[in-house]
């Protein structure tokens, strides 16, 4: 990664330099753009309570806020006491994303509260593409019992974005009426919503020592919830120290992570949004990410289950034909032997032939060989000396507060000794990457592990198509994309086309290819393989996505546009204006075979900004377009 180019933190002790108006117990705070607004007040009931308007549009109702800290609900009866501390961040970095850097421009405000003699700080950053509230704790506190924060929906509320809570990320997103979305079961961040002509997606940023946040629905009000910790937990209990690990502080203070709202008025901001990477700290001083690097990745374990010792020089070698830089070497490497040579030293010879043909190597382990932080690390130091780039740690417990600072240690472990890392079994990411860039991707989803014959799961046609909104707003997603074997295909008849825009539309800056090699080999789209980026200069999503129905995005690359289309259960017929298009472009077009689902209809054309393409879609069919300017 670039180091930051600009990192300017201003403190502002005037109000009006910041937009920030006060009364008796109401602080209104206003974007950089002054388009969007928060009121933070109390209730005539005494409740702290806040508002979001965007465009002078209300999208977000009267909303209660509050910690309950040792039994004490800090929102209940709070008052605000004095003026509140006022700054303005602006800074930018570089980032592997949807786009190449990130700017973090906002206002920021220290609100002090009180509340049954307990003093803190509730802290509002807003943003021209959202807010983030979070809360100071107040001097000597013991135990988080829950939280009261809350996000009340409009009845205007059109449609919601949604998936099931697992705790690790591995259900099914819906985009439904709000009626429709389960009211007292937990729901999994991010949760997206249209309202008066916005969209806003909600989760949480920075959640370094706090268990991992879902969501309760109760009529139109979706509430902060912890289904990993019930009881709550203890502020000060630990299964990892590490003076080098950040444990959720700010400006000297200990505090809650972010609660986050990020409002767009078109998909293509939406998903272009950095708010939760921006609402994270910044690098510590002296860490260099300049090693971290995406790329293309092989991996057997969907395809063929355990690795083979004597077929890893397949895998390298077609690695290379691909030209992609990694290869994962999955579960079951632990079981090789040889006669005078252990699973470590097969190991290393194996990475040691990746070198010499130019293909970098990952290695899983199962996270239970390095909970404790003196086994991790001595795990890790090993992992390095065999000559590794990177680790996917699976099956990790469910994220109470101690294992997301176990999540926290393992980054820095990990960045210090120049490891990418993947984390699978996993809580949602939020926002983290920014500060440990190595931490690449992650799953949290539920990806394509979830369609295999082998064991008998199919994917339903609307996962894919409402999956962009709910998991993929929160960071990188490893689903393991492009399902290329006539088997796994027959059942639900997904498209070639349709599997291979998974990875234009999905991020992820090292993408995991599901499939056997020989399917990319052997593919029509095999030149494409070669060419696929996986981070972007560019990212458009088009007019005709209609979200839970159908996906279509345009992300640039340098000079090359590559759209991918992924169509839900229902046939259809689209249109793209290529308007984003600088010039002439020679294009190669991958529409659907209309006798096979796995087969492809390739054209090679030349189109220029004035064209507008035509599709008709099959039910689960696709599309996908490489558009060289």
């Amino acid at each position: 990664m670039k180091k930051t180019t600009q990192a300017i933190i201003t403190f502002i002790l005037l109000i009006i330099a910041i937009n920030a108006t006060f009364a008796a117990n109401k602080i209104e705070i206003v974007s950089p753009d002054k388009k969007v607004s928060v009121l933070v007040f109390t209730t005539t009931e005494g409740r702290l309570a806040y508002s979001i308007k965007s465009d002078r549009v209300q999208v977000l109702e009267t909303s209660p806020l509050g910690l309950v800290v040792d039994n004490i609900d800090l929102g209940n009866g709070a008052k605000i006491v004095s003026k509140p501390t006022l700054r303005k961040i602006n800074e930018s970095y570089s980032i592997f994303g949807s786009h190449p850097m990130a700017f973090n421009h906002a206002n920021e405000a220290e609100i002090p509260v009180e509340t049954a003699g307990k003093s803190y700080k509730l802290i509002v950053r807003v943003y021209n593409d959202g807010v983030g509230i979070r809360y100071t704790l107040p001097a000597g506190s013991a135990h988080i019992n829950s939280e009261n924060t809350s996000w009340n929906l409009p009845k205007s509320t059109s449609k919601v974005v949604w998936a099931d809570y697992v705790k690790s990320y591995e259900e099914l997103s819906h985009a439904t009426a709000l009626e429709k979305v389960p009211q007292n079961e937990a729901l999994a961040g991010p949760v997206t919503f249209e309202v008066n002509g916005h969209f806003l997606s909600i989760s949480e940023a920075d959640c370094e020592s706090f268990s991992d946040m879902a969501f309760v629905r109760n009529g139109n009000m979706l509430k902060a919830n912890f289904p990993s910790a019930n009881d709550g937990w203890d502020v000060e209990r630990r299964i990892d120290d590490r003076p080098s690990v950040l444990a959720g502080t700010y400006l000297g203070y200990k505090v809650s992570p972010w609660r986050t709202t990020i409002i767009a008025k078109k998909l293509t901001d939406l998903v272009n949004s950095d708010l939760l990477k921006n609402l994270c700290p910044a690098p510590a001083k002296g860490m260099d990410f300049s090693w971290v690097q995406p790329g293309r990745c092989m991996w057997q374990w969907w395809s063929v289950g355990k690795p083979v010792f004597e077929d890893q020089k397949n895998w390298y070698d077609a690695a290379v034909k691909l030209k992609w830089e990694y290869y994962l070497i999955d579960d079951g490497w632990r079981d090789w032997s040889k006669p005078g040579k252990d699973q470590w030293q097969l190991l290393e010879e194996t990475i040691a032939y990746g070198k010499s043909v130019g293909v970098k190597t990952l290695v899983w382990v199962d996270s239970k060989e390095m909970r404790d932080a003196i086994k991790r690390r001595t795990y890790l130091e090993k992992i390095k000396a065999v000559g590794a780039a990177g680790i996917k740690i699976d099956f990790v417990p469910n994220p109470t507060s101690d294992i997301m600072k176990w999540y926290m240690a393992s980054m820095q472990d990990c960045a210090e000794l120049k490891l990418l890392l993947n984390f699978h079994g996993s809580a949602k990411p939020t926002g983290l990457t920014r500060t440990y860039p190595n931490d690449i991707t992650r799953e949290a989803v539920r990806g394509n592990e979830y369609h295999m014959t082998k064991y008998k799961r199919v994917a339903p046609p609307e996962q894919d198509v409402t999956l962009p909104f709910t998991r993929l707003l929160a960071g990188a997603a490893d689903i393991t994309p492009v399902m290329l074997d006539p088997e796994q295909l027959t059942t639900r008849k997904f498209t070639w086309a349709h599997e291979f825009s998974q990875a234009i539309v999905n991020l992820s800056p090292i993408v995991h290819f599901a499939d056997q090699y020989k399917f990319y080999l052997e593919s029509p789209m095999f030149d494409l393989f070669q060419e696929i980026p996986t981070f972007w200069d560019e990212t458009k999503v088009l007019s005709c996505t209609e979200i839970g129905e159908v996906v279509a995005y345009a992300r640039r690359k340098g000079d090359t546009w590559w759209v991918g289309v992924m169509n839900g259960a229902t046939e259809r017929e689209i249109k793209i204006p290529l308007d984003f298009l600088k010039k002439q472009a020679k294009a190669t077009l991958i529409y659907d075979d209309k006798n096979s689902n796995t087969s492809v209809d390739r054209r090679e054309e030349i189109l220029s900004p004035n064209d507008v393409l035509t599709i008709k879609l099959t039910p689960v069919g696709g599309f996908v377009a490489r558009l060289k300017s």
